[in-house]
């Protein structure tokens, strides 16, 4: 039988996981100090309590710590954050017939299980820890113990099929020595011990930083993978580890060697290869509760914080530095500035995580929005012990960000993982004082990578590759405009910005709400926050974007996000500004809009197609950990023809 103790685990832990956390955002500071007293609009009033309800109810939950956990990082340190790659299942492929911890306990080939011709049913990477889980026990586990790579193309809700390379990677510059301390059991009976590699670790007190240039380095695209570096595969199947004394029978694939007792499921961790299967989450990640604390933490300190400057209970003013102190400063509670082991992909050997945990971290936007706003406030709370306490802490992670081979190759990604980096960069340039820096940092991702992540028709096609694309569109545009929201902030406008093909992020947006949802209408939940943002920042004046919320979320007005997404928190948007022309076009052939013109319209010109920047030094880019992508396969997805129907308005069809 399968592990009942794992399987009342994953329970817990899903049950612990609190509410589905609010999209990443940003709220404009003087917007919200407006909206105190007799300054707030009655347009807002439901989401302002929304907002107060959302504070006290996660204030409960806290103080937040990723300390409280018994499995730990390789390095045994439980201040330096862990969370698993939700993608990555394990391939044990056992040969023999004793074990009792795979798919068939009874098999003689090599284990397996059914092939999976629906990767697309499972969670979604981005919000795995707050999904529950449903279903019997040991179907549960099942699922957990379902290893099979899938076999065939996979076709998207919008008829294209969609066919990656997946790669096994092993990463030498990450290894260490030997080994020295254990992974603790969860309730003591999750199975053995698990030998963990131990790892530099970042002291309690973060380190001070060297002086900074004005502007961040450049975004790097990333170097030809070296044959011997890793082991290359299609999605076709797997293969057992480099190091595994295979065999092979006359007609069977090869597979590795069974041990000689069964193993507890943990111990899958260290023992199987791990493989990946974009876009079906494995629910064993649920065992750690890191990813929920690193959104819920975030959003507590923010609701608590807007309640607090627009009521004056000190209570929430209380809540917010408090959760703060727990999270970032006591030395007992605290998270180490770096995010080392970040979606980790388990498997003999590994000790680093990998450049896609860099994305668990995008709330951190919300605690440097929460601190302005405190700031702003006066607040009593806010001492001067908190703010050069928390300075030292974001001047360290702003390190690592900038200098960690981890950050550096998700600054050299093309998809939405470049972006969300780009939030955590620019907000933590905009904590520490150095709005140089941050508006450098802005300017530099609409004018490289944004440049290619959007397709004249409003197709994002790094996104649409993926086998759930209506999620990935909108998670992508989740993260295009909280960097809108953050150049707002500074005076800027990107909203007007155009990529290399004309689109802009209304065109994303536009394409996006006229395709067919992964899951039917209940999928429409991952794009409505960004229907409502679009409409603040480019004007409704054909109720389009009304009609499209009311729909499908008749009481969108009562949603903490229809606080954010008001015109009025955009002064430098489009609607905010419908007579001035952009102050900051970042191409010249792609202005602004026109005096009188609330729109960023521009008159349609065709640009043929070229391969993105990122394929300049490499064949294939990486989207997520293992799996790439070549032009070749993305070129249809820019190459769809614009729809006036869509999109025409955008260009004067």
């Amino acid at each position: 039988m399968f592990s009942r103790t794992l399987a009342a685990a994953l329970l817990l832990g899903a049950a612990t996981c609190g509410l589905a956390s609010e999209p990443n955002d940003w709220v404009n500071v003087d917007y919200v100090l407006k909206q105190a007293g007799s300054g707030a609009s009655s347009e807002t009033s439901a989401s302002r309590q929304a907002i107060s309800q959302k504070a006290d109810k996660s204030a409960k939950d806290g103080p937040f710590t990723i300390t409280d956990t018994k499995i730990k990082p390789p390095n045994g340190d439980i201040h330096d954050y862990l969370s698993w790659a939700p993608y990555h299942w394990p391939n044990c492929n056992w040969c023999s017939k004793p074990a009792n911890h795979f798919y068939n306990p009874n098999a003689t080939q090599p284990s397996s299980s059914p092939t999976d011709q629906n990767p697309s049913s499972g969670d979604n990477d981005d919000e795995y820890y707050q999904e529950s889980i449903s279903g019997d026990a040991v179907d549960i586990v099942d699922d957990i113990l379902l290893v099979n790579i899938l076999t065939e193309p996979v076709n998207g809700t919008d008829g294209y099929s969609r066919r990656m390379v997946t790669k096994r990677r092993v990463s030498p510059q990450y290894t260490t020595p030997s080994v020295s301390s254990d992974i603790e059991e969860r309730d003591g009976n999750l199975g053995p011990a698990i030998p963990s590699l131990p790892t530099p670790v970042v002291s309690a007190s973060p380190p001070s930083l060297p002086d900074m240039p004005g502007s961040p380095p450049s975004l790097p695209t990333p170097p030809s993978k070296p044959a011997s570096s890793t082991t290359r595969h299609a999605v076709a199947g797997t293969q057992a580890p480099a190091d595994a004394h295979a065999r092979k029978g006359k007609d069977s694939a090869a597979c590795t060697p069974s041990p000689t007792k069964s193993l507890a499921p943990s111990a899958t961790w260290t023992t199987c290869p791990y493989e990946v299967k974009d876009g079906k989450v494995n629910p064993d990640v649920k065992l750690l509760q890191g990813p929920s604390i690193l959104q819920n933490m975030p959003e507590s300190v923010l609701f608590n914080t807007i309640t607090y400057a627009l009521t004056k209970t000190a209570v929430h003013s209380q809540n917010a530095a408090k959760f703060i102190d727990t999270f970032f400063l006591a030395p007992a509670t605290l998270m180490h500035p770096n995010v080392n082991f970040g979606q980790l992909v388990r498997g003999p050997g590994k000790e680093m995580g990998t450049f896609t945990g860099v994305l668990d971290f995008r709330a951190l936007v919300k605690v440097v929005n929460a601190v302005k706003i405190l700031k702003a406030m006066k607040s009593p709370d806010w001492t001067s012990t908190r703010e050069q306490g928390l300075l030292s802490w974001m001047k360290a992670y702003l390190g690592w960000l900038q200098s960690s081979p981890i950050a550096q190759q998700t600054a050299s990604k093309a998809n939405n993982h470049v972006t969300f980096f780009i939030n955590q960069l620019a907000a933590t340039q905009i904590h520490i004082g150095d709005t140089k820096g941050a508006t450098a940092t802005l300017n530099n991702y609409f004018k490289k990578q944004f440049a290619d992540q959007i397709a004249a028709s409003g197709e994002q096609p790094f996104e649409a590759i993926r086998t759930r694309p209506f999620h990935y569109r909108a998670f992508a545009l989740e993260a295009m405009i909280t960097n809108a929201k953050l150049g707002d902030q500074l005076g800027l406008d990107f909203w007007t910005t155009k990529t290399k093909y004309g689109a802009t992020i209304q065109t994303a947006l536009d394409y996006a709400i006229a395709q067919k949802a992964d899951g039917g209408d209940d999928g429409v939940d991952d794009i409505i926050p960004h229907v409502a943002a679009v409409a603040a920042a480019y004007g409704d004046p054909k109720g389009k974007y009304k009609a499209y919320l009311q729909k499908y979320d008749s009481k969108y007005k009562s949603e903490p996000w229809y606080f954010f997404d008001q015109t009025a928190a955009l002064p430098n948007s489009p609607a905010a500004r419908p007579n001035k022309r952009s102050e900051n076009d970042t191409n010249d052939s792609h202005a602004g809009p026109e005096d009188g013109d609330t729109s960023t319209s521009t008159p349609f010109s065709h640009v043929p197609f070229s391969c993105p920047a990122v394929f300049e030094n490499s064949v294939e880019v990486e989207l997520e950990d293992g799996l790439f992508v070549t032009c070749s396969q993305l070129k249809p997805l820019y190459e769809i023809a614009v729809d006036p129907a869509i999109v025409g308005s955008e260009y004067r069809l």
